[in-house]
């Protein structure tokens, strides 16, 4: 798996599935993308859509901080994953998030720090 960094703006609001004993929040990044040529920046037609995925706590500051729109910096491990019916399978990459924030080049945001609970939790 190759580390990745992207950014871009939340196709959606967050989606928090259970996946057996931990929660999964899922969400897409659409980046708008481009090369230079000749010199100057030219915007590819059509944007980059990053599916995301972030567990533990990362993943519950996700849900509770992002929403549709947010610009964001995304930090992980890319893979590709399979889905539907075996006469039918399709094929997309997915960033496992290590790291998430807000681009504060297209936003201003308030940091609260979480605070462990007594017992270390």
């Amino acid at each position: 798996m190759a580390t990745r960094t992207i950014t871009g703006n939340l196709a959606a609001d967050p989606d928090v599935v259970q996946a057996g004993s931990i929660k999964i929040t899922k969400f897409r990044v659409i980046e708008n993308t481009g090369e230079y040529r000749r010199g100057e920046y030219v915007e590819h037609d059509t944007p980059t859509t990053h599916y995301v995925e972030a567990k533990f706590e990362l993943g519950e500051n996700a849900a509770a901080t992002l929403q549709k729109g947010d610009a964001v910096i995304v930090v992980g491990r890319e893979h590709t994953n399979t889905r539907g019916p075996d006469d039918a399978k399709q094929y997309g990459r997915t960033i496992d998030a290590e790291n998430i924030g807000v681009s504060l080049a297209r936003a201003v945001a308030q940091v609260r720090r979480v605070v462990a609970d007594d017992d270390g939790q």
